[in-house]
């Protein structure tokens, strides 16, 4: 028999007696003014976690309550394994290693796989209001009417809607190219996940005399496009956050996650690995149409020779997390040698 003395406070009362609480196989007694007061099933009663330094309470399920008189007295009501593994040294340090282990694999692994696999379901009418909608915040902020000739806007235009008719495309999806004038993107070019594209004055000439590579960085959006890589970034942000939401009990976060979408597509930072997809899209497909792979290689350089000329400002946006230009230029030219063979 285990027994703890404290004091014992009645149900929805500030009346309360020196007691003593007696624990005998599966019931517990409460003894107060020198006799057995009553007797209850353990299963009845809700014991606190051992902690060091507090006293045990014990509730009854009539809303009486016990506090021990002596903090080192403990209780043993079919907790004991759970004390045991709260003091269990190795399984605390295991617990501290792996809790980081498992939540870096659920918003690594985990909520990207299950966004990505959950961007298969969203209907059209989703990316083609996100992308309606944020053309209208990226026009309104950042572009400028072009300045270019009207002729060397037409042959970029007509160059990318002969390509646009060779290739096979997504049916759902209604492509169209735009030209503006972009202080803040500079050399550049972006698609949006309705089948917008843009491409800017400056990169048109930077390419002036290379109108295959204009093609290949064209093509390289519809690769982002077609890899719905726009609607996997904005999956993942709200997945993630979820995750975050849900382990850490900030539900607010979600409502912040939602709103920021629109941010999202304005300010897109691709994966390395769907800027290698775009990539792949755009070597495949500069073949089909007929072109050297080594077109996409001929933009990665000029790309190149504004990094070596510090034009950093406006390339780090294109360039951040796009893979190594060195590597993207060696990848063309060895494509190109492999098709030909």
């Amino acid at each position: 028999m285990q027994s703890i003395h404290g004091n014992y406070y009645f149900p929805r009362s500030s009346k309360s007696k020196v007691a003593t609480v007696s624990v005998v196989s599966d019931t517990v007694s409460v003894h107060y003014d020198n006799q057995c007061a009553f007797i209850v099933e353990k299963d009845h009663i809700q014991v606190s976690s051992p902690i060091p330094g507090v006293a045990t309470e014990i509730e009854f399920k009539d809303g009486g309550r016990f506090i021990a008189s002596d903090a080192s007295q403990r209780l043993e009501v079919g907790n004991s394994q759970l004390e045991k593994l709260e003091k269990n040294k190795p399984l605390i340090v295991a617990s501290i290693a792996l809790i980081p282990l498992c939540l870096w694999f659920i918003l690594a692994v985990g909520m990207p796989y299950v966004a990505d696999k959950s961007v298969a379901l969203v209907p059209q009418s989703v990316p083609e209001q996100m992308g309606k909608q944020s053309f209208e915040i990226i026009e309104e902020l950042f572009l400028e009417p072009s300045e270019l000739p009207e002729e060397k806007q037409e042959a970029v235009k007509k160059q990318w809607q002969d390509a646009i008719a060779s290739l096979v495309l997504s049916q759902d999806v209604n492509y169209n190219l735009h030209v503006y004038k972009s202080e803040y993107f500079g050399p550049n070019a972006f698609a949006l996940p309705n089948g917008t594209v843009v491409i800017t004055d400056a990169l048109i000439e930077k390419l002036d005399d290379k109108p295959d590579a204009i093609l290949a960085v064209l093509l390289h959006e519809i690769g982002h496009v077609e890899g719905k890589h726009s609607l996997r970034l904005v999956a993942q942000s709200i997945s993630n956050t979820l995750a975050i939401a849900v382990i850490f009990g900030d539900v607010d976060t979600l409502g912040e996650a939602i709103l920021g979408t629109g941010s999202a597509l304005v300010m897109n930072a691709f994966s390395r690995e769907m800027e290698e997809e775009a990539d792949d899209y755009a070597l495949a497909h500069l073949v089909k149409l007929g072109k050297s792979p080594e077109a996409f290689g001929d933009a990665m350089s000029v790309f190149l020779d504004l990094k070596s000329q510090h034009e950093e400002s406006d390339l780090l946006k294109y360039l951040s997390t796009h893979p190594e230009v060195k590597d993207r230029i060696k990848k063309a030219k060895e494509y190109g040698l492999f098709t030909e063979e």
